[in-house]
């Protein structure tokens, strides 16, 4: 069994002892960059938890063109949705690493949730998290052009990748292309808009990173925009 690099966080509420025996009782799988973790329409109920990696979530028009929601990373989880309903899957997971992932069946999860009621309450906080973050996009896409989707899109991105010294390096920036299907535009406008933050000092190429060098004036730039 791997040594995770970080905690898985939606155990955190656990003491150790209980948090490594729930850890030890989840199946233990390795996938190469670029594998596919979960299929859309795939019938299996489990929880997935990463334990080292990052992944992608996303969909696929019926004309092949991927829409992309989120990354995901080590400690996140997922397959939420089909473990509490029993539907299919929802959408895909590719991983982008190389990855650890830990499984639970979805049966065993709710006797967790029942067992310990911190855990549950743990869950309802992740999942209302999840709601809320889905209503800002729908906010977005409906109040906002697409130059602005992407300052929004950029100052979330940032917020994750916050450095001790308040800095943000964007370890994990999707390409171009990938930045677009996530929000609805072309590369072409992502490209010339970011051209267009860094020729104004806001972020800056280094070291095979984005670095936003000045975070407060991007949240002006959002602010200003969704007020």
């Amino acid at each position: 069994m791997s040594k995770s690099g970080k905690s898985i966080v939606l155990f955190d509420v656990l003491d150790d002892a209980t948090r490594e025996e729930v850890l030890n009782s989840c199946q233990c799988h390795q996938y190469k960059k670029g594998d596919q973790i979960v299929r859309q329409w795939d019938d299996n109920h489990h929880l997935y938890f990463i334990d080292q990696g990052s992944m992608r979530v996303t969909l696929y028009s019926s004309k092949g063109k991927e829409v992309s929601f989120v990354d995901l990373h080590e400690g996140d989880n997922f397959g939420e949705l089909s473990a509490i309903d029993g539907e299919p899957r929802s959408a895909n997971v590719i991983a982008l690493t190389d990855s650890v992932v830990r499984t639970m069946p979805s049966d065993d999860f709710m006797g967790l949730l029942e067992e310990y009621p911190q855990l549950n309450r743990a869950f309802l906080r992740q999942l209302t998290a999840m709601i809320r973050r889905l209503c800002d996009r729908i906010f977005e896409y409906s109040t906002l052009g697409v130059n602005h989707r992407i300052h929004a899109e950029l100052l979330r991105l940032a917020k994750q990748d916050l450095d001790l010294d308040g800095v943000a390096r964007i370890r994990n920036m999707p390409t171009h292309a990938q930045f677009g299907s996530r929000l609805s535009c072309t590369r072409e406008s992502v490209s010339r808009e970011l051209k267009h933050l860094e020729k104004n000092g806001i972020i800056k190429r280094h070291s095979g990173k984005f670095v936003v060098e000045n975070l407060s004036l991007l949240e002006d730039l959002v602010d200003i925009h969704e007020n």
